[in-house]
């Protein structure tokens, strides 16, 4: 069984939560994980720190779509700590 999130201790910043789905839940084993960082931060700095947590994703992360509550982000946008990263993979099927 998978655990719900998986965290790491911060000793400067902030801790960014990111939900997971689809593929990315399966590669991480986890349907949302935290990670530390130091805020403000780009969204394409916390998927590079996801990255060195989490290998695996490394093929999946240039082609999900980022968002932030209700918006759609660009990975060129910040991250002022107390958000939720949501990361959806992209979808295919008929």
């Amino acid at each position: 069984m998978r655990a719900r999130v998986r965290s790491w201790k911060v000793r400067q910043g902030a801790i960014i939560k990111i939900e997971l789905y689809g593929v990315l839940r399966e590669v991480a084993g986890a349907d949302a994980v935290e990670i530390p960082v130091r805020v403000p931060c780009l969204i394409a700095d916390v998927l590079q720190a996801l990255i060195e947590h989490y290998p695996a994703l490394s093929d999946q992360l240039p082609r999900v779509a980022c968002a932030v509550g209700d918006a759609m982000r660009a990975r060129q946008d910040y991250l002022y700590g107390g958000e939720t990263l949501v990361l959806l993979p992209p979808v295919s099927g008929g």
